[in-house]
């Protein structure tokens, strides 16, 4: 329990560094529950976002990083080549996930998707940090490149004239 302790105060630590900085609207932690740690993060699109963080397991989750995709449009496969993409060499390190440190993967429950990133080594910090990251290019890069504008505007109630 103990080591439990240690690894979500890593995370939370990450998490306050980034809050503190700006980069969350929002943040608030749950305290450790059954080995388990609970993150809110008020984030892109004024979304609360949930990361759950399982020592015991390695992982890092985000239950719902992606809401309501839809199944017409292959976004949830573009999705998936996005990811694996995010550790290719061909990326600069501080964008890359290093597949020798993280393996990152995602499941569509509904068109509610998910992600998880399992910490290799116990590196929790290198863990959240590169998960942040990737969310973040997630919503700056994957979602804004003109592809899923009706995703964007239905999803998050945008109004269009201000994309």
């Amino acid at each position: 329990m103990m080591e439990s302790s240690i690894q979500t105060d890593v995370v939370g630590s990450a998490l306050e560094d980034y809050a503190e900085r700006g980069v969350f609207r929002g943040f608030s932690r749950s305290g450790l529950h059954k080995g388990k740690e609970h993150f809110k993060l008020m984030w892109h699109r004024d979304q609360m976002f949930e990361l759950i963080a399982d020592p015991e397991k390695k992982t890092l989750r985000f239950p719902m990083v992606l809401p309501s995709v839809p199944d017409d449009i292959g976004m949830y496969d573009a999705f998936k080549v996005y990811l694996k993409d995010r550790q290719s060499d061909t990326l600069p390190d501080h964008r890359r996930i290093d597949p020798a440190r993280a393996e990152i993967r995602s499941v569509n429950r509904g068109g509610n998707v998910s992600l998880t990133l399992k910490v290799k080594d116990d590196d929790f910090e290198y863990g959240t940090r590169k998960l942040i990251n990737l969310v973040h290019e997630i919503y700056l890069d994957f979602l804004s490149d003109g592809l899923y504008y009706d995703y964007l505007v239905e999803t998050f109630n945008l109004d269009p004239d201000s994309l």
